[in-house]
């Protein structure tokens, strides 16, 4: 059995080195006795992942037959404009080998590695996830896609697809207990100290702050210090000199929801930072972003959060 890696440079080193680390200890096992991994690029020879980090990488061959898996790890993009493009041009070789894969060929890609199984059309009509911070461009550019960011792993059948960084770990584990058997990858996991059950990326998710249309900017700058008060959009509106329906079409088209959602988010969000940091009870957390009903702001933190505000004070309480 042959397990085919894609690395390129700006590939993320702890993607890498996981998928690495993990295929290692799984070979001491029986069950994966011949496995072998192959580190494939491009060009061939020493990949630049970053400064300090490389690694030696066969040079790709034109048809990847003969491999049981493929695994596509995140790499580096400045934004989203860099990211489409690489997609479009950089990785078209890969793209182009991805789409002659055989049906059976397992196909795990995560972080923006995503794009580019995107790209391929292997994920058309399958669902599957991507890192949250651009889960609406990966919308808009593959509409085809069912997809569900608020995974963290997906499993779609041929292909897997996971978040951000870490989340390449949970992937790689999966893709073990899909070749080798769920007490192989337990075993992995037990010794990796990864448990494969972080089935969400929405309690890491944060809120967008910085926007390019100078009215929103103003708005969400208000709204930031108006969360203790009840408030409505249409004082908003008036603070701003504008009027409703102009706000709420340019907060729309820039944020991706109305005025009240952002604002609904943005109270969850001081109330991640209180649970997190301090230890004032749920009641006044509530209190001092703007509700006086705990229940109603306990359902409402639950939906935007993915958990319980319990539930996320015992996971990321510093």
């Amino acid at each position: 059995m042959k397990i085919a890696l894609i690395v390129e440079p700006g590939a993320t080193p702890s993607s890498v080195m996981l998928t690495l680390d993990m295929v290692n200890i799984a070979s001491r096992y029986p069950e994966v006795e011949g496995c072998r991994l192959d580190l494939l690029s491009i060009a061939g020879g020493p990949v630049r992942l970053s400064p300090p980090v490389s690694v030696e990488t066969q040079a790709m061959p034109a048809v990847l037959t003969g491999y049981t898996a493929v695994i596509l790890p995140g790499f580096f993009a400045g934004d989203a404009a860099t990211l489409i493009e690489a997609a479009g041009t950089f990785w078209q070789p890969v793209i182009a080998r991805l789409r002659l894969l055989p049906d059976d060929t397992l196909v795990a890609a995560s972080c923006y590695g995503t794009f580019v199984l995107g790209e391929s059309g292997l994920l058309d009509d399958v669902e599957a996830t991507t890192t949250w911070w651009f889960r609406d461009l990966f919308r808009q550019r593959y509409p085809r896609v069912r997809l569900d960011a608020d995974l963290a792993v997906a499993d779609g059948g041929r292909c897997i697809t996971a978040g951000a960084m870490t989340a390449h770990a949970d992937m790689t584990l999966h893709v073990l207990r899909r070749l080798f058997g769920a007490s192989l990858a337990r075993r992995v996991g037990n010794i990796m100290l990864v448990d494969g059950v972080r089935i969400s990326q929405r309690p890491f998710m944060m809120l967008r702050r910085r926007f390019e249309d100078p009215l929103i900017q103003r708005a969400t700058d208000w709204l930031a210090t108006q969360v203790e008060v009840g408030i409505s959009t249409e004082m908003l509106a008036d603070a701003l000199h504008v009027s409703y329906r102009t706000l709420h079409r340019r907060f729309q088209s820039a944020a991706g929801m109305s005025p009240l959602a952002y604002l609904q988010d943005l109270r969850v969000e001081q109330a991640k930072e209180m649970l997190e940091c301090t230890s004032l009870s749920l009641e006044q957390i509530v209190g001092k972003v703007g509700y006086s009903d705990v229940s109603a702001f306990r359902r409402l933190f639950a939906r935007r959060a993915g958990v319980s505000p319990m539930q996320y004070r015992q996971r990321f309480r510093r």
